[in-house]
């Protein structure tokens, strides 16, 4: 039987379950007869939040408000990292790359949305680390099982940005810190009420030198120098971009309509490889995305309880590296010639890809209780490359083309304080690469093209013991299809590997919520998750020890992660919050064998790693928050706010544990305090906030052992106005 055959029939079969599942009886019947009514003397309507109404479902989800941190700041990467289960590891300041982790999975295992629309491939410009705090109304991370409404191949879970969705309001802000850092924020929204018709945007601008010290042994002659403290100096960051729309809301047409685009553009200039061992002192990189966009979105369409959403965009991505500098660079800024005319391969790589963008859904209500949900996702990937310095290379001509296609049906029911959300998706996979086959050691490149198809399913309960009690419970057998730069390369640090395959996995979640008050005013609430994952081909980025500038995505193979995390907020009436988080996860590396490709054949070789934690990931971290909210200060809305915050990450290894313990590839226990102030008066209309981070000037690390920024300050200024 083949797969789509397979599909069909699972479509099928859940379709039917679908619509005869209402008809079973097994939801509560509310009708009451006369005698038992009661004479209601009062009526009192309340309305969830949006993000209390998200925690209710069955997914394992976390929601962060980001209203409290509008004054600061962070972005929305520093504001994540402070999640339980989250890690954002970055080679060092504003700009710089940086890897997301949740719950043991990383990299491209993670799906992100804005406003529920894929961001895969908006470019460097269009990223987390950009964006800052007062953009979000709220941010969703669902950990493990993804809605259907996401349309996602997610591994391990998916981040959602949810925009401020206030009708009328501008929010301008400018911040300028250490290391002549200067931030720049604006949105707004007009909305008139008359004629439905709105214009939206969102703007930043992000500019760093990054010249913070760090504490190297410069290489002078091929010998190292004594340990020293020396100045980044070529490590400047700049990004500028925005989105805006224009269209209707609230019509008998369209709930919205919504014509836009979304611009963005950034330069880096390349300060390290991968390691801290290699410097450069001329390399650069560039960024510019372009996405005009549409947005549709209609309740009821055609029938009553008929609600349907589109998306489509079309991305154009043009990324530039710049290597024509034949000097080597030591920290010291001294230079000395270089064969090659280059700090590594003397290059102007271009590259343009564009990418076709179609998400669809469609959402039925069989009955108050059950709901119908159909989702579609298309992507087509193409990218176009040249160098002038290298203008008969082959491979620059060959194919690069990656399309996806994503199905998800799903049926949500509820039977009294059970809810359950069960699912099965569809996974479509073509790509076309090349890739090198030696004949009498010659270099000899041919085009390659493969296809996959693969089939999902899973299923997500929660059941509330009391209204503020609250269990979850998940499991899924998913598939997370390779992106362009893990099978492409990025044509700078991350080479191509067309052999890459998709993860699998099959992933348990168990957790719980519970929520209280004690004497009106305290308010507590304590969450708890268990998670287990078993994944197949996992994808990790490997790092050669030998060639500090290239590294690859591999399939490792097997690894196998159990954890647990868990939080407590308190809260006193509305002037003290606080909340303490850890997250503990243990994964193993469960491969026996190694199979390596070699002109006789396959070699296979023991995985000396087997049975131990796979390296170069954090296993034990937490974060801890304190705030003070000092309101109506000499009675004109004026309201101050103080807040202390608290990152602890345990050492860990860079490379296998079982080396021993005087292994020196590792990265030791770390903590990072943090300290912020923020003063606001005519209720709120105008703000002042000052922040200091890494206050004790501790040495911070990330990935290969990449020294992160000393101790910096901050000072923003924030108008706000709204209707």
């Amino acid at each position: 039987m083949t797969l789509y055959t397979k599909s069909a029939r699972v479509l099928i079969l859940l379709s039917f379950i679908c619509l005869v599942y209402p008809r079973l009886g097994l939801a509560q019947d509310t009708t009451k007869t006369v005698s038992q009514q009661k004479q209601i003397d009062e009526v009192h309507v309340l309305k969830k939040t949006e993000a209390r109404a998200t925690k209710e479902e069955p997914f394992n989800v976390n929601v962060i408000e980001t209203k409290r941190y509008f004054n600061s700041t962070l972005d929305l990467n520093q504001l994540l990292t402070r999640t339980t289960g989250i890690r954002v590891r970055e080679d060092g300041g504003l700009g710089s790359s940086f890897n997301f982790s949740l719950n043991g999975f990383s990299g491209k295992s993670l799906k992100f949305f804005l406003d529920g629309i894929p961001m895969d491939n908006f470019g460097s410009s269009l990223s987390l680390n950009n964006f800052p705090a007062s953009m979000a109304e709220r941010v969703e991370v669902y950990k493990g099982v993804v809605p259907i409404s996401l349309g996602a191949d997610a591994l391990g879970g998916a981040i959602n940005i949810i925009t401020r969705s206030n009708a009328n309001y501008m929010d301008a802000s400018y911040s300028v810190g250490s290391f002549n850092t200067h931030k720049a924020g604006l949105n707004g929204a007009y909305t008139d009420t008359q004629t439905g018709l709105s214009f939206r945007f969102n703007g930043f601008y992000n500019y760093s030198d990054n010249n913070y010290k760090v504490n190297v042994e410069p290489i002078r002659d091929r010998v190292k120098l004594p340990e020293q403290e020396v100045e980044r100096f070529h490590d400047g960051y700049s990004s500028l971009g925005g989105q805006v729309e224009f269209g209707v809301r609230d019509r008998t047409f369209a709930d919205q309509l919504f014509i836009g685009l979304l611009a963005a553009q950034n330069d880096k200039d390349v300060q390290t490889g991968v390691t801290m061992e290699q410097v450069f002192g001329a390399m650069t990189r560039e960024s510019t995305s372009i996405i005009p966009t549409v947005k549709y979105k209609k309740d009821n369409v055609f029938i009553q309880g008929l609600d349907f959403n589109l998306y489509g965009a079309y991305n154009m991505t043009r990324n530039g590296f710049v290597d024509t500098v034949g000097l080597t660079y030591n920290w010291l800024q001294e230079t000395t010639p270089r064969s090659g005319g280059a700090e590594g391969s003397r290059t102007q790589l271009k590259q343009r890809d564009n990418e076709g963008l179609l998400s669809a859904n469609l959402a039925y209500a069989l009955h108050p209780d059950h709901s119908l949900a159909l989702n579609y996702v298309l992507t087509d990937f193409h990218r176009k490359s040249s160098d002038v310095e290298q203008p008969n290379n082959v491979t620059l001509k060959m194919p690069q083309r990656l399309r996806k296609q994503i199905l998800g049906l799903g049926l949500d029911s509820r039977f009294g304080p059970l809810r359950t959300n069960i699912f099965t998706k569809y996974y479509g996979l073509h790509a076309e690469s090349f890739e090198n086959v030696n004949v009498e050691n010659t270099s000899n490149y041919i085009e390659t093209s493969s296809s996959q198809n693969n089939l999902g399913y899973g299923v997500a309960g929660t059941y509330f013991f009391l209204p503020r009690l609250q269990a979850k419970a998940s499991y899924e057998h998913t598939y997370r299809l390779p992106e362009p730069t893990e099978l492409l390369g990025d044509g700078l640090f991350t080479i191509r590997n067309e052999k890459l395959k998709p993860e699998k996995s099959d992933n348990i979640n168990l957790g719980g919520l519970y929520a209280f008050t004690v004497h009106k005013n305290h308010n507590v609430q304590a969450e708890a998750n268990f998670i287990y994952r078993n994944s197949k081909d996992y994808i990790r980025l490997e790092q050669a020890r030998n060639q500090p500038t290239n590294r690859k995505f591999i399939n490792v193979g097997d690894v196998k992660t159990t954890g647990i995390e868990g939080e407590i907020r308190y809260s006193w009436k509305n002037l003290l919050y606080s909340s303490i988080n850890l997250s503990y996860q243990n994964i193993i590396d469960k491969t026996e064998f190694i199979y390596t490709e070699t002109l006789s054949g396959n070699l296979v070789t023991p995985n000396l790693n087997y049975g131990y934690k796979v390296p170069n990931i954090p296993y034990l971290f937490g974060n801890v928050d304190l705030g003070l909210r000092l309101q109506d200060l000499g009675g004109k809305g004026r309201v101050a706010n103080i807040q202390y915050l608290l990152n602890f990450i345990e050492k860990y290894y860079l490379t296998p544990e079982q080396l021993g313990a005087n292994n020196p590839d590792m990265i030791p226990r770390q903590f990072a305090h943090s300290v912020m102030a923020d003063y606001a008066i005519a209720g709120g209309k105008y703000n002042i906030a000052v922040e200091c981070h890494n206050l004790t000037d501790s040495r911070l690390f990330d990935n290969y052992r990449m020294q992160k920024p000393g101790r910096s300050f901050m000072l923003k200024i924030r108008y706000f106005i709204h209707n």
